[in-house]
């Protein structure tokens, strides 16, 4: 190749890999992580099935802020477990719809 037309083509090579190193401004943020998990007890440790069946009120809190950030919390054990809480007493109560209500 000549040199005359080797600089068009160094130029055009060095002009499409930079076009890529510029940060995409219109890609959405991304979410925080969630905190990270270890062998200390937490502040606040996981609360059972029992527990948030015993506190519906939290339950359904929990179950909120699970249901407005899934892709951080969903597989927490807190939302796990609020989940499986909720799952059981619906069945309960079906339970007890069919019986004839709660003895």
């Amino acid at each position: 190749m000549k040199r005359g037309s080797l600089f068009p083509f160094l130029a055009l090579l060095v002009a499409a890999t930079l076009a890529g190193c510029g940060k995409d401004e219109t890609q959405p943020k991304e979410a925080p992580a969630p905190p990270a998990t270890s062998d200390k007890a937490s502040p606040t440790p996981e609360k059972t099935v029992s527990w948030f069946m015993s506190n519906r009120e939290e339950m359904k809190r929990v179950l909120k802020a699970c249901k407005d950030n899934p892709g951080a919390l969903s597989k927490t054990p807190d939302c796990v477990n609020a989940a499986a809480a909720r799952d059981k007493l619906i069945v309960q109560e079906m339970k007890d719809a069919v019986k004839g209500g709660p003895k």
